[in-house]
């Protein structure tokens, strides 16, 4: 993930351009939708599935489940509907993927970090718990500081690698993990606080 996600050209559309572009069925949305967010959009993926032909494919799974999506759906935030479409892709297909083997991910690094804190559960209840986690995290999110939430988005939401967001950032990974145990630790005291309970 970068604070910059968009190339530095001014023939781009604005989102707002190319969700009406969309919301007509006029195929060039597609265009330039990879025109600005496709590097954006392999990051992520590839952050999740190490493969260049995965996420060529992620990609475009992203773009028709965009098209499908757009009507009736209309974004308010473009970027941040995009990023969800292609996470799940991704995720999936890593799912499949591992279904047999293996796979190096930094995805699976970064969710592994998380398993101190976060609650795994298994029954009846699991759906709303998960949804009730979920509310409980996002609201965690929205009060952390812009710097330590980018981080946690660019770690746990994108898969971005330590060294990737110490570069992002200017400074080094060490301050980058530091922060990472930080932001875990206040995480697992909310959880605990809630009443959820933690593996480890």
């Amino acid at each position: 993930m970068s604070k910059e996600n968009q190339a530095n050209d001014t023939a781009l559309l604005s989102d707002e351009q190319i969700i009406d572009l969309y919301w007509v069925r006029n195929e060039s949305a597609i265009t330039e939708t990879d025109r600005k967010y496709k590097r954006y959009l392999y990051s992520i993926a590839y952050n999740i599935l190490h493969d260049e032909l995965d996420c060529e494919e992620c990609l475009n799974d992203t773009y028709l489940g965009t098209w499908n999506s757009i009507p009736p759906t209309r974004p308010s935030i473009f970027q941040i509907f995009l990023s969800k479409i292609m996470r799940n892709t991704a995720v999936v297909r890593y799912k499949y993927n591992t279904a047999s083997k293996r796979v190096p991910s930094e995805f699976k690094t970064s969710l592994d970090e998380l398993n101190g804190c976060i609650p795994y559960t298994e029954s009846a209840e699991e759906a709303y718990l998960l949804e009730e986690l979920s509310r409980v995290i996002s609201d965690f999110l929205r009060s952390l500081p812009e710097r330590r939430a980018f981080i946690f988005v660019c770690r746990y939401y994108c898969s971005d690698s330590i060294s990737n967001i110490a570069q992002m950032l200017h400074t080094s990974e060490s301050t980058v993990f530091r922060e990472l145990t930080a932001i875990r630790n206040s995480l697992k005291e909310l959880l605990i606080k809630e009443g959820y309970d933690y593996v480890k």
